[in-house]
């Protein structure tokens, strides 16, 4: 993560759930908390020290990225619109399901299904505010909503809209690209 908030500055907010993870799953070690900031503190070191030789400024290049805008006008286009409305209701749906079943699950898999929906919640917040919106920012979902998604896919009775989700969820990139 901290290589990936050199070069997208708002992946920091993705920090959050390291503290979130090792309090749910360990218990509270020292050494557990200082390997997370051991690596960053690596990163940082590593990147100023690259920054200071190229005659760069690590502090006003990371800063600089911290920008945000809520001009939605990259997503008017059919390409988007098409893509996103597909992903985002079927994202939706299966969380619904999701959350619902969470409390079927095995208490020790629990932090697990919380952590992924924190992980989704971060991702369509870094969605909303990325400064520059080019599509690339909803890859930041594709993780959590593939896990979201396939958890529904796997609990869905009916055979005939288990094809249809497919097909749709296959024929959207296919139709999306010749637009």
């Amino acid at each position: 993560m901290s290589v990936a908030a050199l070069f997208y500055s708002w992946t920091v907010l993705f920090f959050i759930l390291v503290p979130v993870t090792i309090f749910l799953y360990t218990d509270s070690k020292p050494r557990n908390w200082l390997i997370p900031l051991t690596a960053i503190l690596a990163v940082l070191l590593i990147a100023y020290s690259v920054c200071f030789l190229m005659g760069y400024n690590l502090v006003y290049y990371v800063l600089d990225g911290f920008k945000i805008s809520f001009d939605f006008s990259v997503y008017n286009t059919p390409r988007f619109l098409i893509g996103l409305t597909v992903l985002l209701s079927f994202g939706l749906w299966a969380l619904l399901f999701y959350v619902k079943n969470i409390n079927l699950k095995k208490k020790s898999f629990r932090p697990a299904f919380y952590i992924i929906i924190c992980t989704l919640l971060l991702s369509f917040f870094i969605l909303v505010i990325a400064p520059q919106k080019s599509g690339s920012e909803v890859l930041f979902m594709f993780a959590p909503l593939a896990i979201i998604i396939s958890s529904y896919i796997e609990i869905i009775r009916e055979k005939w809209f288990k094809e249809v989700f497919f097909a749709i969820l296959f024929l959207t990139p296919i139709i999306v690209l010749f637009l």
